[in-house]
């Protein structure tokens, strides 16, 4: 079938011309870290949650699959099968849920299936309420879909096989899908070695949903270790608690934190509103600073916040922008970058993408070498991003040093003309991987992006919200 051409995500091909500068105020969805949060803790809460500013990506229709399999009700809903729609009010950004909180019902519930698409946050957050926030003897299969099938969660796993829960991987050990028999959890729990922050939260989650104080020890750090301070925030806005402090070990490689945690969880009196997306706030705060560096600005999400990723101002900053303006409530960036710079992105990895495609603006125009590290997440992600990465860069005639947590972005020997022609980048499937192409797409002619449409998962109005701020769209 031929694309329909009036649509970008429908196309084979995607990008911008790189003479039309973005700027002024852009458009970003909602925060899907937040809402997948949310609804995971309403989903569990006792009581009516009323949620507002919930954005319509891939990710949270996966949330919301979840939180329906696990006894969730949308009150009002028409269609049983449509919860995205019932949940948003036919798309409207706010609706209501009633939590199946633990308790609630005697007895086991029906066997859940819980279908969290690509989402590894869905699928560790609902994981761990499968297995720990569901009456004693109640089951789940948690089913994911594309990139993350096969997807590990090695310690995750293991944490609930400890607490008494039975896991059964259909598969290879330790990956999805797998089956959980739910238990409910002692006072203390233990994580070892986490691979991802979201494994932290999805166990602070489950212990929460249950009256009472439990502990969590964490051995080990956490990766992108800000995420959890999110899901405290949201464990909060639910009437919850956590309290944090460090835990000491002889054993190399295990101090790491403990948690105690107050639940339950209840619907709070106000709508909760879902804050704008800080990830996506990057992307377009970057795409004013590569397209001609006129004053570019979102509104929604500011300095304040919880999401990690509001860090982009400082490492805009790092590469010569000016993040002046940035508040509470917005975040500004003005200036194309002037330099390279060395940026540790181990506590927002998700920004790895956004930080490699300016320092390939830097290493094209003779403005320095850069170098990324605190990468050792991503390979792990929808695609091994540092590979893609690398091979973007590389399309582009840049000199690429990578390894397995670092990249180091410099010009290429043949100078400015070296690859010169047309660049096509194959994402990989991965959302993330799109919006690398579209940024280097704004600067560099001919690069365009396969597979456009993958920026469901995260942004669905992703091409035509940076050509309402002055992206000329090019797509076949």
């Amino acid at each position: 079938m031929n694309p329909d051409r009036t649509d970008p995500l429908q196309a084979h091909l995607a990008g911008f011309r790189a003479d039309s500068p973005v700027s002024g105020a852009v458009l970003v969805p909602g925060s899907k870290s937040a809402a997948q949060r949310l609804l995971a803790a309403a989903a569990v809460a006792r009581g009516r949650t009323v949620l507002e500013g919930l954005p319509d990506a891939a990710d949270v229709v996966g949330a919301l699959r979840c939180a329906r399999a696990l006894g969730a009700r949308f009150p009002g809903e028409r269609r049983g099968d449509d919860p995205l729609a019932a949940a948003l009010l036919r798309g409207g950004g706010a609706g209501e849920i009633e939590g199946a909180a633990p308790g609630a019902q005697e007895g086991p519930r029906p066997w859940a299936r819980l279908e969290p698409g690509e989402s590894g946050t869905c699928a560790r957050l609902f994981t761990a309420l499968v297995a720990l926030a569901r009456p004693e003897g109640s089951g789940g299969e948690v089913v994911p879909a594309g990139t993350l099938v096969g997807r590990a969660s090695a310690p995750l796993f293991e944490a609930l096989r400890k607490a008494g829960a039975g896991v059964e991987p259909a598969g290879s050990p330790d990956r999805w899908p797998a089956l959980f028999t739910a238990v409910v959890p002692g006072g203390a729990l233990e994580l070892r070695r986490p691979s991802s922050s979201q494994e932290v939260s999805g166990l602070l989650l489950a212990l929460a949903a249950h009256p009472g104080e439990r502990q969590l020890r964490v051995l080990g750090s956490t990766p992108s270790r800000g995420y959890v301070d999110m899901t405290a925030g949201v464990l909060e806005a639910f009437g919850g608690s956590v309290r944090v402090g460090p835990l000491a070990s002889d054993v190399d490689g295990e101090a790491g934190e403990v948690y105690t945690v107050r639940g339950p969880l209840t619907a709070p009196s106000h709508a909760l509103v879902c804050e704008r997306d800080a990830s996506a706030a990057a992307v377009a705060l970057a795409a004013g600073a590569l397209s001609g560096g006129a004053p570019t600005s979102v509104e929604g999400v500011g300095l304040g916040s919880l999401q990690p990723d509001v860090a982009i101002t400082r490492c805009l900053e790092a590469f010569g922008c000016s993040a002046e303006g940035s508040d509470g409530g917005r975040l500004v960036i003005t200036g194309a970058p002037t330099r390279g710079a060395e940026v540790n992105c181990e506590p927002f990895p998700d920004l790895a993408p956004v930080l490699a495609a300016v320092a390939a603006f830097c290493a094209s125009r003779g403005l320095g070498s850069s170098t990324l590290t605190g990468l050792g997440t991503l390979p792990g992600k929808e695609s091994d991003r540092i590979a893609v990465l690398a091979r973007g860069l590389e399309a582009m005639g840049l000199s690429v040093d990578r390894g397995p947590a670092h990249l180091e972005i410099g010009p290429g020997v043949g100078g400015a003309e070296h690859g010169a022609g047309p660049v096509l980048l194959d994402p990989a499937g991965d959302h993330r991987m799109v919006f690398f192409a579209a940024l280097l797409s704004l600067f560099r002619p001919g690069v365009r992006c396969l597979d456009p449409g993958c920026v469901r998962k995260s942004w669905p109005g992703f091409w035509r919200d940076l050509e309402r701020a002055g992206g000329t769209l090019s797509w076949s």
